[in-house]
């Protein structure tokens, strides 16, 4: 794998070059330059895959470089070389796709080795991943599934492609008719093999729903079309179940449409799976729907309820919009108004409820705060009574302090920032000090000091809080007992984590839980 140093001070583009033997790991050293306009010119001409860069140099400063490679080439990894004062640029760099950092003042052989075996390995499975995803969408285009998929889509959205679709799809003596398959992405099954089937066209309506599409003749009986679409639906519902058979809480349906004799009906057929969808939301969330839907009346949105929630958070009055926020929907239940406005109604408020709890002196990167992240959840989520839980949850957790720390929300410190973003996603393991110094690549005392001056605590202090808040979760949810959620979020005994749990929370966990049924 090539290898391009760029870097202004020549003693630092020797030192790199003479740190470890690049032959010996796999890498190949295929030049050096002083800047980044030099260091462009060695992209165009060279099959360069990895650029160790320094952040500040004359004539294109390392961000620049950063840009105008990812223009030429998306497949390039960069490292990023920087000094323990380019914490603001370490940062952008990282936003503009650098793997990693590389800190000038600490760069070890085994160090340095590491940081690229990494981004060699994420290089290769990239790669491997768009070479797979080119051929699998050539055959697929090249397949009749998927033209008449793209025609039947074309279609519904603008009316095109009717001739071809009356030849391919209802000559003479055939109709049609449509499962849809809603779900979470990565719980759906792959179009090829929805479409390895009996199915005429598997279509991609929306990141979350397939429209898996039929034929039949239309010489059958009532009886025996009912039996061909509902054994039909049977198969598509039987592969969904082995698809999501790792995700028991994912939230995912099959609907069975209605017969269409003629390619004029699809667009009612649209509508009725869409009311299906909507019954669902208001009624019972089963995973097999094959009832014709009702109608349901366009209810307006409870706009004057958002508006006394909002100023009750306005206002710091945290009991006040608890109840204005289960009012506002108590009457979104009474009222049924569509369910995908409702989902966008909802995170619009929970949106400006956020930034009134916030104000001018919150998280000034919202993107960083796990409750500000989870608001994403609202567009999928498929049925009333999660919807209403999750605004509750949310609307207490307003208030709450966030576990990882306002101060560390704060920081500009990429180092920190790393840390934290290890501890969010490790707490369940046996980790300490040394174990996130090791990942942020500082020395445990270095390291200990920063965050303690940065945050206002220890290292330990804010890993023990995350635990706790994830604790603090399971136990809402009730669906674990208190010694199995000790193990699960990294304590070693259910008695020092009874302990410490009282000690930040005031109450003990089996206290809580009762508190929260």
């Amino acid at each position: 794998m090539n290898v391009l140093i760029v870097d202004d001070e020549p003693i630092i583009r020797v030192g790199l070059k003479t740190l470890v033997d690049w032959q010996e790991y796999g890498f190949r050293l295929v030049g050096e330059a002083a800047d980044g306009a030099e260091a462009l010119e060695w992209v165009r001409r060279e099959p360069v895959d990895i650029v160790i860069t320094d952040i500040r140099m004359p004539k294109m400063d390392g961000l620049q470089l950063m840009r105008e490679v990812k223009a030429i080439r998306d497949d390039v990894g960069l490292l990023v070389l920087s000094c323990l004062d380019d914490f603001d640029y370490v940062k952008e760099a990282m936003k503009l796709g650098a793997q990693d950092y590389i800190l000038k003042p600490a760069m070890e052989p085994e160090g340095l080795v590491a940081v690229l075996e990494t981004v060699r390995e994420k290089l290769d499975s990239d790669r491997r991943t768009k070479r797979a995803m080119a051929e699998w969408q050539e055959q697929l285009r090249q397949s009749q599934s998927y033209r008449l998929a793209e025609w039947l889509k074309r279609y519904l959205q603008t009316g095109a492609e009717a001739e071809r679709l009356e030849e391919e799809l209802f000559p003479h003596g055939r109709g049609a008719f449509g499962v849809w398959i809603v779900a979470d992405p990565e719980t759906l099954p792959p179009v090829e093999e929805l479409a390895a089937g009996e199915s005429r066209a598997v279509i991609r309506w929306s990141e979350r729903c397939r429209i898996v599409v039929f034929d039949y003749g239309r010489s059958l009986s009532a009886l025996e079309l009912h039996e061909r679409m509902y054994t039909a639906a049977r198969r598509v519902y039987a592969h969904m179940q082995t698809a999501a058979s790792g995700e028991a809480e994912a939230d995912w349906c099959v609907c069975l449409g209605p017969a269409m004799p003629k390619l004029a009906d699809f667009p009612r057929a649209l509508h009725y799976h869409q009311r299906q969808m909507q019954e669902r939301f208001y009624g019972k969330p089963d995973r097999f729907v094959t009832a014709e839907p009702g109608s349901w009346p366009d209810a307006p949105l409870p706009h004057g309820e958002r508006s006394d929630f909002l100023r009750a958070v306005a206002n710091g009055n945290r009991e006040a919009a608890i109840e204005r926020a289960s009012t506002m929907l108590e009457t979104i239940r009474r009222g049924k108004p569509d369910a995908e406005k409702v989902r966008s109604f909802v995170h619009e408020t929970l949106a400006l409820a956020y930034g009134l709890t916030r104000g001018e002196g919150g998280v000034r990167d919202e993107e960083d705060d796990p409750l500000w992240r989870s608001f994403e959840r609202i567009r999928t989520i498929g049925h009333i009574d999660p919807l209403c839980a999750f605004v509750s949850d949310a609307v207490r957790s307003l208030w709450a302090q966030p576990f990882d720390g306002e101060f560390a929300k704060r920081s500009n410190n990429p180092f920190i920032r790393k840390a934290i973003r290890f501890m969010r996603e490790h707490y369940h393991r046996n980790i300490g000090a040394v174990d996130i110094a090791e990942h942020v690549k500082l020395s445990r005392s270095y390291l200990s000091d920063l965050f303690s001056k940065e945050t206002g605590e220890s290292l330990i202090e804010t890993l023990t809080r995350i635990r706790i808040e994830e604790a603090k979760r399971k136990l809402r949810s009730g669906e674990q007992k208190v010694y199995e959620i000790a193990e699960s979020v990294g304590f070693s005994d259910p008695k020092s984590f009874a302990k410490t749990f009282k000690r930040l929370v005031g109450c003990t966990p089996k206290e809580y839980e009762s508190a929260h049924k």
